[in-house]
């Protein structure tokens, strides 16, 4: 299991380097199947966490703090009541959750991808987009571990560059990430998976190697093949925990 847990972080932390967002959906599925549910989300949200710090010393320099500051006003003002909805589901329905959230989520992007030359929906900088933005985003952390397509969405819509995009998306993850943490710890009983000290240590070590990888890919792997990557890895996790939460469920 492990050694699975470490293939994901690389494959999901690189897609993360490279494309500024990525760890919760192609990770996430795969940790949920492997530690569950309840831990797995959680356990997303503290790698999700460390990853998005390592990528924003990278990037910091062009973190858009404006959006940031809405975005995540929204975001963590969801988490409370996030952790609440979830406290008392089955780990069955948990799997359903964070599988139809991949799947619904990726579809979205895919389809808002293709709205890049229609009209712009709403003002620049209009702050309702933002709050709404921030709260999807914030559910989304909570519940599966994956609040980026949300982000994702009202980039495409907003015509945001995407390298702006990228470097304000670290902090929102950071910032979902530990809200979502804090909530569940306090208000949904959630606990974090019972790994040996060498075990964490060998994440850490993933971790830290995803970003090099990562780093080694920027400049040299087209935008296009990675977002092929991406969108196979998330679909094929987020429908493999969709189908054993409903077998689990039957």
């Amino acid at each position: 299991m492990l050694a699975l847990l470490v293939l994901a972080i690389l494959v999901g932390g690189s897609l993360q380097r490279v494309a500024g967002m990525g760890f919760g959906l192609v990770a996430g599925p795969f940790i949920v199947l492997l530690v569950g549910p309840i831990e797995g989300v959680l356990f997303v949200n503290l790698v999700g966490a460390v990853m998005a710090l390592l990528v924003l010393g990278r990037t910091i320099r062009r973190v858009n703090w404006r959006r940031y500051g809405w975005l995540v006003s929204a975001s963590v003002a969801m988490s409370v009541p996030a952790a609440l909805v979830i406290r008392d589901a089955s780990a069955s329905a948990l799997e359903i959750g964070v599988g139809a959230v991949v799947v619904v989520a990726m579809t979205l992007a895919l389809v808002t991808s293709r709205l890049r030359g229609a009209e712009r929906p709403f003002a620049p900088e209009a702050r309702l987009p933002l709050l709404v933005t921030g709260a999807a985003a914030g559910f989304g952390s909570v519940a599966a571990g994956i609040g980026g397509p949300p982000i994702a969405v009202y980039s495409v819509l907003d015509r945001w560059d995407p390298r702006d995009f990228a470097a304000t998306a670290q902090p929102i993850f950071l910032t979902n990430a530990v809200a979502a943490m804090t909530a569940k710890l306090l208000f949904a009983d959630a606990t974090f998976p019972a790994f040996a000290l060498w075990e964490w240590v060998t994440i850490g070590v993933a971790l830290l190697a995803s970003v090099g990888l990562g780093e080694l890919l920027v400049g040299r792997v087209s935008a296009s093949a990675t977002r092929k990557v991406l969108v196979t890895l998330a679909y094929a996790g987020g429908l493999a925990t969709l189908g054993r939460g409903l077998l689990d469920l039957l």
